[in-house]
Order: structure tokens, then sequence, then C-alpha cells
């Protein structure tokens, strides 16, 4: 089977579980062909990114894809009535005709380099982009969702449903996301499956205990957005200077939120104790984790109604043995399990979210127990070999049935 990924925009930094899904699937001797609407907007890369064998295409510019469009009008490729058809259900906003002018470059690359079908994690502008692929080439698409990109991103139920109608199969990360997307998407449900994400154990090796830190240090990553939470976690950092405690916090991570939060911490009189660290490659935060007695994360809904799902990093702090202290939030109670893994607090709560962290510094056989049946429970349920496989056996049980029914297929070729 030769693959095709599609993507809105890649890499992104804190999209580890793509990578790590796609390293999986080469080790398994799956030829991949990763395509990308948008280049990354920074220049910073994990360092496992470099052992992906497959190339990263991404879409001409506008301009040149426009001369394309005019060719594929007067040969007959251009999908028009599913653009017209788009334009007039769900109006200007969902884009039909640039979304079926970068489908007329995927779809030219899929089917000239030989791919079966093709994957797109989040439903979002690259799930509405490969309903135009698959119109144009024929190769079939099966989407994974996430959560906030089906419930806030896409924007439009009706172009849901008909991306879930339209995929071979939908997968999502949480039975929590999977309830949600069936809810919306009821026609599609017996199609829609939850397969975690994984994880790759080989850069986190069984950890021997580590001395405690004599000030405990608290991490926590994300991106700096109102959803992950940070304002709180600076707040319970406050309460916990309050008490007396001696503790460092470090946030990695970037984004909107970074002079509010830097002004917060400023106005608390936290800078010696809590620092913005931006953001960092896997390898150093996966030391800072090594370094760390605490992970957190206060994750809650912000205004819009966006939320984490389920964060990647909670998992990776489990894989490297740290306690987890996190929220009774979506599907994070499916990865941290309260009082065997780590404890979970009300979002929003910084009281509770304070406490929870005292309990942890002050007991650090509590750390070390949670720490270790953290790994354990990553060990058994979220390797990356074993999370991997449901997708796989997904992909190649579709392939067959598509096979069976595909049309011929013919490139759109570039006419420049």
């Amino acid at each position: 089977m030769r693959l095709g990924y599609l993507y809105s925009r890649y890499p992104v930094i804190s999209q580890t579980f793509c990578d790590a899904e796609m390293l999986a699937l080469e080790r398994l001797g799956i030829e991949l062909e990763i395509g990308s609407v948008y280049p990354p907007l920074t220049s910073l890369r994990h360092e496992h990114i470099s052992r992906l064998r497959a190339l990263i295409h991404y879409a001409p510019p506008q301009k040149i894809l426009r001369i394309w469009e005019k060719e594929a009008k007067t040969t007959g490729k251009w999908p028009r009535e599913l653009v017209d058809r788009h334009e007039r259900k769900y109006g200007p906003g969902v884009k039909a005709e640039q979304r079926a002018r970068n489908a007329l470059y995927f779809a030219d690359l899929f089917t000239r380099n030989c791919v079966d079908r093709f994957h797109v994690h989040f439903a979002n502008r690259a799930a509405h982009t490969a309903l135009f692929v698959k119109e144009i080439s024929g190769i079939p698409f099966s989407v994974t969702a996430h959560g906030q990109d089906f419930m806030k991103d896409l924007g439009n139920d009706d172009l849901l449903r008909e991306i879930c109608a339209d995929a071979e199969f939908v997968a999502t990360e949480t039975d929590y996301s999977r309830e949600l997307l069936c809810q919306r998407c009821p026609d599609s449900a017996a199609k829609i499956y939850r397969i975690n994400n994984g994880i790759d154990l080989e850069p986190f090796p069984d950890l021997l205990p580590t001395k405690a830190n004599a000030a405990p240090r608290i991490i926590s990553v994300g991106r700096l957005v109102a959803f992950k939470g940070f304002e709180h976690l600076i707040d319970a950092c406050a309460e916990l200077a309050r008490r007396g405690l001696d503790f460092t916090c470090e946030i990695i991570g970037d984004g909107p939120l970074r002079d509010d939060l830097q002004a917060k911490i400023d106005m608390l009189n936290l800078s010696p104790r809590v620092s913005l660290l931006g953001s960092l490659s896997q390898v150093a935060v996966l030391e800072k984790l090594r370094s760390a007695d605490i992970f957190a994360l206060a994750s809650v809904t912000d205004p819009q109604g966006a939320s984490d799902v389920f964060p990647t990093v909670i998992i990776e702090a489990m894989t490297a043995a740290r306690p987890v202290v996190s929220t009774r939030l979506a599907g994070i109670p499916e990865s941290v399990v309260h009082g065997e893994t780590g404890l979970l607090v009300s979002p929003g709560d910084t009281t509770e979210l304070a406490q929870a962290l005292e309990q942890l510094m002050r007991d650090s056989g509590l750390r070390s127990r949670l720490g270790r049946a953290g790994r354990a429970r990553v060990e058994q349920h979220f390797r990356i070999e074993h999370t991997v496989a449901p997708l796989v056996e997904l992909l190649q049980k579709t392939s067959v049935v598509s096979q069976r029914n595909a049309p011929h297929r013919s490139a759109v070729r570039s006419p420049i």
C-alpha cells in the first residue's frame, strides 16, 4: 500500500502525534507521500522529523494554481459541479474554488506517485480539500478528527457531515471525541472509530528513580492560548508562594498570550519562580521533563468553546514517569487516571489546582508512585506500535474495498 497524507500545514511543532504515526507506518514498510497546503510557520523542527523518509510537498502559490485551474477547465478536470454546489450551500467563507485549486495539485501528486488512498489529520481545510481531491482523482481518503477542528474550526456541521459521509472511515483520538462526532454525524456513526494517539517510547528509556529537587520543579508545555489555562497555573503558583512553598515552574511554548502571561507573572512578583521559556525542540522538552518533579496542564474551555481534548504532552510526561496534574476536561481523564497516574481538578479552579500541586510537592513518594503508574499505563495503552495497528487494519480493509470499486484514474498534469 502506498499511502498519502494531506495536511493544512505541516510540520507543526505541537502535533508530534502526526510525526509519530507516520514514522511508525514507515517502520512497517508503508510508503508515504506527504502533502501540505501551507508551509510551517516556524523554522524550529523536532529532531525526529529528519527520520521521515517521505518528502513533504507544498501546494504552489494561488497565482500558479489559477493557471492549473484554467487548464483543468479546458480538459474537463475542473470539479465545477462540486465547486458550484459548495459555494451555493456553504457560502464564500468555505473558499470552495481555492480548495479545488489546491486539490488539482494534490490529485496530480498522489496519482503520479501511485497513491492508493490518503489520510487527513484534522477535520478542517485539508479535509474539505480532500473532497475535491477525491472528486478529481478518484482516490479515496480517510480522516482523523480531533475535537476543536470539527467542534469549532470547520465552522459548518453540514460540511462536516459531508466530509464524514465521503470518507472511507473517520478516526477520533478519544471516546469523548467519538461520541461528539457521532452526535453531529449520526449517519456516519458506524464508520467512526476511536484510535488513540500513540507515542514512540524509544526516546524515553525506562527511567531510574530520580533524586527529588530540593525545590520541586513544575513544568508545563503548550501553546500560549486561552484554553491551555496558563493564567490559572500562574495564579496557583502565586497561591503556593503565599503558602511559603519553595518551587520553580517553567512553561514551554509560545503564542499570542505570551505578553499577557509575562505581565501577570511580573504583577504577582513570580519572576524568580515562574519562567516562560518559549518553544523548544522535542529533545529539549524531554530533558526538561526528566529534570522536573511534576507536570501540570491546567486546561480549560475558552470563551469561544475551544478546549484541549487529548494533549499529547500529557502522554509524554507520563512516559517520562512524571506525575501529572491536569483537569477533568474532555478526553484528559482517558489518559490520566485520578489518584493512580496523576491528580485531576476542576477546570478553572485555582484553589483546587494549587492544593493538588502542594500535595505532590510535599510527598515525594506519591510523586514516584504516580509517575511509575503513568509510565506503565502508557506502555500498556499508548505505545505507538499498539495504537497504529487498528489504523493500519482499517486502511488495509478499506483499500481492498476501494480498489475493487475504483474507476480508472488519470492525473491532472501541470500545464507549466
